[in-house]
């Protein structure tokens, strides 16, 4: 099922979600960049209701007034679910998104039945540090995200593009109100108040979150699964249909075991 835009007022701020389905609720929280789309999701639409909210300054949602920190947009998010009568979800978070979802889970455990990272920024791991995407082209960026430049066919214009360049700048504005840098100091410590069953999912050819990450985080949420992808970059979602898969194989397995 494709995923339909609504336009929410959240409190004041417009803002847009994307959704489709008939089931029991699954939020998706977006990473750094919305270009890549969302279609990858559209599978998970025949058993749950899918709900991909977009930070403000993406696309239709309004930037201001700016959210400064990641509780602040956590909070934002949870009042994204008050104004869609959720009361709780299956989140999962990619990337950027992975560091907010855990950020919401600690924050709001009640609102969360399972969370699932993908991927996700803010651990401090010296000895695997991810590619330096500020000092790069927008080229090699795109190049850097995925082992499958053909993700890009049709969504990134093959010369200048005023519209297009605007609406990069702003996400890239929009972010660098909340991120703390390259990593998050206060993360290890958000990450103990989580208590949602929690599943890990990597790509093992991650350039912008390298898969050494990934054992630093399990060994901070102790008991979360690691599923490494092989040949899988950092848009592991875009890349590989088993990653969806694992959400849901994830779900399952952890109702059984309750």
């Amino acid at each position: 099922m494709t995923l339909a835009t609504r336009k929410l007022d959240v409190k004041g701020r417009p803002t847009e979600v994307l959704a489709a389905g008939d089931g029991e609720p699954l939020v998706f929280l977006h990473g750094g960049g919305i270009v890549e789309g969302f279609e990858f999701l559209e599978p998970l639409t025949d058993r749950f209701w899918v709900i991909a909210p977009l930070r403000p300054g993406y696309a239709g949602s309004e930037p201001d007034p700016p959210l400064t920190s990641n509780v602040r947009v956590a909070e934002h998010f949870r009042d994204v679910l008050d104004e869609l009568g959720v009361e709780r979800t299956v989140l999962v978070g990619h990337s950027l998104g992975g560091w907010l979802a855990a950020t919401f889970a600690a924050h709001f455990p009640e609102r969360v039945s399972e969370l699932v990272l993908a991927s996700p920024y803010g651990m401090h791991v010296p000895d695997a540090m991810g590619v330096n995407m500020m000092a790069m082209s927008p080229a090699e960026r795109y190049a850097a995200l995925t082992n499958k430049p053909e993700i890009w066919e049709g969504r990134v214009p093959s010369g200048p593009d005023p519209a297009f360049e605007a609406a990069r700048g702003r996400e890239i504005e929009s972010i660098g109100h909340f991120i703390p840098g390259p990593f998050d100091p206060d993360l290890p410590e958000t990450l103990t108040r989580i208590s949602a069953p929690t599943a890990l999912l990597w790509g093992a050819d991650d350039k912008i979150m390298p898969a050494g990450m990934a054992g630093h985080w399990q060994a901070a949420l102790p008991g979360a699964p690691l599923t490494m992808f092989p040949d899988t970059g950092h848009l592991l979602f875009h890349e590989r249909p088993e990653t969806v898969a694992a959400i849901a194989e994830f779900v399952d397995a952890s109702r059984a075991a309750s």
